[in-house]
């Protein structure tokens, strides 16, 4: 019987939206976690995420805006992969009508470098 194994950037680009995202993320973070601690490294998740992301084909990521000022553009149809972001802050309204002030990590999307292509100058016509 054969077994076939998806690879790390299939089960990312499967994700139909935000949720099964984040729900994917949570459990390759329990993983990092894991790694970090068995191993003694002195890593964030988010490192330890990315190495996981790197194979033959990915083995540089950054975001959007990192690529164009490198002198890149992301293919049309690419899809990205994803970390944590920075913690943000934000305010939501209790049933009490106070203002409570929460900390949350959101996504942040990365393309690697199998993803994008040298920016090409338009020729004034």
């Amino acid at each position: 019987m054969t077994t076939t194994q998806t690879t790390l950037a299939e089960q990312m680009h499967q994700c139909a939206d935000r949720t099964e995202r984040k729900q994917l993320l949570k459990a390759l973070s329990n993983e990092a976690k894991q790694i970090i601690e068995l191993n003694g490294l002195d890593k964030r998740v988010n490192e330890v995420l990315v190495q996981m992301m790197t194979d033959g084909t990915h083995k540089e990521f950054n975001n959007f805006w990192e690529w164009k000022k490198q002198g890149y553009k992301v293919k049309k149809g690419a899809k990205a992969f994803f970390i944590w972001s920075k913690k943000r802050e934000a305010t939501k309204q209790t049933e009490s009508g106070e203002d409570e002030e929460f900390k949350f990590f959101s996504l942040a999307y990365l393309f690697s470098n199998a993803q994008v292509e040298p920016l090409t100058k338009k020729a004034n016509a």
